[in-house]
């Protein structure tokens, strides 16, 4: 039984909404470039490579698959942009953050609406882009949306968490441009066992973007066989031709196999 609860659990509000709206703005300004989008692998192996690199270089503990591919892609990303404009900008990652699992007490798996965060990782322009470095980062983000957030969400707390976001992405914004990346998983979400009738499905996929957008923007989905991740990246079209000229990230990431092998 499906539970549309998003507006019961936690309130809407528009000047939320928009207050996401403006930090996109205030970030990119009206600087529309031509975006490409490619198809990349990251199948167990690489992951495992990754993972030993993390662990290796800090006291991590039990990196995730999304947490090190992520920050793999940002490290890369970040690259190819300094190479394009010959300047290192500051970045912004966002990660979408399931508020299910996060709430006290969790909601069930099948419970309907928008209920996710969109917390921000920030990197200057100084601080360093080693692996271990960006996956601490994030994690922190992330760790940071547990149910004591959620429960300033439900009190109507969401349009003062996003004033004060947009407030620190203002001072970063005012000091100069800034990089901002998108990110989104569907890993563990149960697609590949999903079965209308007819068998359960062979490949899920996300799309290609082109033309001009203001986002770069990657959409990270497991394997069929649930232990790789494929990414959708979407960059701009000279920074997107600088990766894919990166052997250091094509050692690890395969550009567009064939998903029937």
């Amino acid at each position: 039984m499906s539970h549309f609860q998003r507006s019961v659990y936690v309130p809407p509000e528009r000047s939320a909404t928009d207050g996401l709206h403006n930090r996109a703005r205030t970030i990119h300004g009206q600087d529309w470039e031509l975006r490409d989008t490619r198809r990349f692998l990251f199948d167990a192996s690489a992951i495992a490579i990754l993972k030993s690199k993390i662990t290796m270089a800090s006291p991590l503990q039990y990196p995730s698959r999304v947490e090190v591919v992520s920050a793999f892609i940002w490290k890369h990303a970040v690259s190819a942009s300094e190479v394009n404009l010959g300047v290192r900008r500051p970045s912004i990652l966002s990660h979408a953050v399931d508020l299910r699992r996060r709430m006290i007490p969790p909601l069930g798996e099948f419970s309907m609406g928008n209920l996710l965060w969109i917390p921000s990782t920030i990197c200057t322009a100084e601080d360093a882009m080693e692996l271990n470095s960006l996956v601490r980062k994030l994690r922190e983000t992330i760790m940071e949306i547990d149910g004591d957030f959620v429960k300033r969400l439900q009190i109507g707390e969401g349009t003062s968490i996003t004033s004060e976001n947009v407030k620190q992405m203002g001072e970063l914004c005012s000091k100069g441009p800034v990089n901002y990346y998108g990110f989104t998983s569907w890993s563990k979400f149960g697609m590949y066992e999903t079965d209308f009738g007819w068998g359960k499905p062979v490949w899920i996929s996300s799309h290609r973007i082109s033309g001009s957008v203001f986002m770069n923007l990657v959409h990270m989905l497991e394997t069929r066989e649930g232990v790789g991740i494929e990414a959708w990246i979407t960059l701009e079209e000279r920074e997107m031709a600088i990766l894919l000229a990166d052997q250091e990230f094509l050692a690890l990431a395969s550009i567009d196999p064939s998903p029937f092998q």
